[in-house]
């Protein structure tokens, strides 16, 4: 079992949630990724998503692609994901996940990609527009090196689809709160209780609820489904916000944001 879903387990026993913020590796200069990295570990976070920069990345809103776009502009690459995460992990023990698309991977080498994050102490990547039964040689090194595969899982997601993927994922299902790209703040599907229950039924691996979760209060609520409580957009935003007046004024709001949101997934009481 990987760090990270012997964490999420380990808060399930004492009937907890976790919080596990998104931020995309480069955001705040080469320097300040791992910084960035130990700000979210010191503010709470039970596990850190961190992404690879890509110039397509279709399943995200305006708030990460302004992420990814800026560091790019700082010349940010796997090398610099994979390089920043092993860094961070000599220093703290929180577990990270990898999210990234198909592209950057295969032009790495999904091999070397496997190996390198392996080394690097990454416990699960998401390789978000490869289905499971795409590129099997992918999860197949994924797989080799012990890494969790985290697959997602969306309302329109049919029941028997649904029970695949919750199957075959690894770490943690990650189920969408609704349709539609990151930092849309719509409110959260109808069925999303009802799809948590049911990835339940199919797998013992804890369940992440992402996309949408913009403040404490959805942040509490989707805690009281489900086991992992992921925040992208709302923190990317506040990050870039803050990042014209210098790495410590950012470094900062990220850490103030990220310890709102872990007190309010700790003290959220379960249904």
């Amino acid at each position: 079992m990987s760090p990270l879903e012997a964490r999420l387990r380990a808060l399930r026993e004492r009937d907890q949630a976790g919080l596990v913020p998104f931020v995309t590796a480069g955001h705040l200069g080469l320097a300040g990724t791992v910084p960035l990295l130990e700000a979210l570990a010191d503010a709470g976070a039970a596990a850190i998503e961190v992404g690879i920069p890509f110039s397509d990345p279709l399943a995200d809103g305006p708030a990460i692609q302004r992420s990814t776009e800026v560091a790019l502009s700082h010349r940010a690459d796997v090398a610099h994901a994979l390089e920043s995460v092993a860094r961070f992990r000599e220093r703290r023990d929180t577990p990270v996940v990898l999210m990234t698309y198909a592209n950057p991977v295969l032009a790495y080498g999904s091999e070397r990609f496997a190996e390198k994050a392996s080394a690097a102490g990454v416990s699960g990547v998401i390789v978000s527009d490869l289905p499971p039964e795409e590129r099997p040689d992918v999860w197949a090194a994924l797989a080799a090196r012990g890494l969790d595969a985290i697959l997602l899982i969306a309302p329109t997601t049919g029941a028997e689809r649904r029970s695949l993927l919750a199957r075959r994922s690894r770490g943690f299902v990650y189920c969408l709160s609704r349709t539609g790209i990151t930092g849309d703040r719509r409110a959260f599907a109808a069925e999303l209780e009802e799809i948590v229950a049911a990835v339940r039924r199919e797998t013992e691996v804890p369940v992440g609820v992402g996309f949408g979760v913009s403040d404490g209060e959805r942040a509490a609520r989707v805690a009281r489904i489900a086991d992992a409580v992921i925040v992208g957009a709302a923190l990317c935003e506040r990050i870039e916000g803050a990042r014209s007046r210098g790495l410590e004024a950012a470094l900062g709001e990220a850490n103030s944001f990220v310890g709102e949101l872990a007190g309010a997934v700790a003290g959220a009481r379960r249904s």
